[in-house]
């Protein structure tokens, strides 16, 4: 996806390439315990509106995508903050929060099975 992108847009994108209407997406949010009607969804898919984290989560879930696919080639939280000249004190605790993600999220996939560890030969063996 393309990097200036707003992620409603890319939300709206993946939606319309699976063949659903936005109807579909609201009955199948509502599955999965969030309630957003239609408009709401069309405000966020046009910029009107924020998408909150645990939106944006049944989303990705319903529209069967990787979460980081919305996010790519974008700049990553510590930089939009420094753009938007956040004071240096902000930027430190935004990357902290940041880290703390980056491994609940590496956590996840090792939990999830799905993070392979290089294979390699013992050491006594490199030698």
């Amino acid at each position: 996806m393309a990097k200036d992108i707003p992620i409603g847009l890319k939300i709206k994108a993946v939606r319309e390439a699976r063949g659903l209407s936005q109807v579909e997406v609201v009955e199948r949010l509502a599955k999965q315990d969030v309630n957003m009607s239609r408009e709401t969804l069309s405000k966020i898919e046009n910029g009107n509106r924020t998408v909150s984290a645990v939106e944006l989560n049944a989303l990705c879930k319903v529209l069967n995508i990787d979460i980081n696919i919305l996010f790519e080639d974008d700049d990553d939280l510590v930089t939009l903050f420094r753009k938007k000249n956040f004071s240096e004190k902000t930027i430190k605790e935004v990357e902290k929060l940041q880290d703390m993600v980056k491994v609940f999220i590496y956590q996840k996939k090792i939990y999830a099975g799905e993070f392979k560890p290089q294979e390699r030969k013992p050491l006594w063996e490199e030698c």
